[in-house]
């Protein structure tokens, strides 16, 4: 039978097995800080659904802080991340206030201020007769396409008093066109998502 030996260890081999050791973990450590930092990136439906805050929600933080009608919202991305705002305009005092509303924290961020001129004004008086509200719209949108509510806008479609709705489905982005008088959906239109 083979006797083993243990051989000795040196200070210059201990000194080299720790440098080794070290080494590792440090080449270790950076590999996984990489592999948790380096996503791929994301569309703007995939970042809009991963935001704790929602459209919807947006409107009501927004409304809270600047006492108005919110004629626009939508959904902002920040360079394909999951990272984002909603950047909405509130009719208030004859002024078009810009407000931010971070979509993950709801912190609120009040930005530019404009006075409405006379057609913006003629504007928004068909907005504040409009028999169905924004909130409304979108609901009604959102019954008709279950998903993630990107934009909601009041507009003029073929002349007529209307809101635009954009939700974000799978690979898809549906255009809702609500008649702002009665809240009937007049169209739904699909287009496959834009990943730049």
């Amino acid at each position: 039978m083979k006797k083993m030996t243990m051989k000795k260890t040196t200070p210059l081999r201990k000194s080299l097995l720790v440098a080794l050791s070290v080494t590792s973990l440090s080449v270790a450590s950076v590999t996984v800080s990489q592999a948790a930092t380096s996503s791929a990136p994301l569309n703007e439906v995939a970042a809009a659904t991963q935001s704790k805050i929602s459209l919807e929600q947006a409107l009501a933080i927004a409304t809270k802080s600047v006492k108005g009608d919110v004629i626009s919202a939508e959904y902002d991305q920040d360079d394909n991340t999951a990272n984002g705002n909603y950047e909405l305009k509130i009719i208030t005092n004859n002024m078009e206030q810009e407000v931010t509303v971070n979509a993950n924290t709801g912190k609120v961020t009040k930005d530019e201020t404009e006075r409405l001129d006379k057609d913006d004004l003629a504007e928004y008086g068909t907005i504040r007769d409009a028999k169905v509200s924004l909130s409304q719209a979108i609901k009604n949108a959102n019954q008709t396409v279950k998903g993630t509510v990107l934009e909601a806008e009041y507009d003029m479609d073929f002349g007529k008093p209307v809101y635009k709705i954009e939700i974000g489905k799978g690979n898809q982005i549906h255009k809702v066109v609500v008649d702002s008088a009665t809240g009937n959906i007049t169209r739904n239109q699909a287009s496959d998502v834009d990943d730049d």
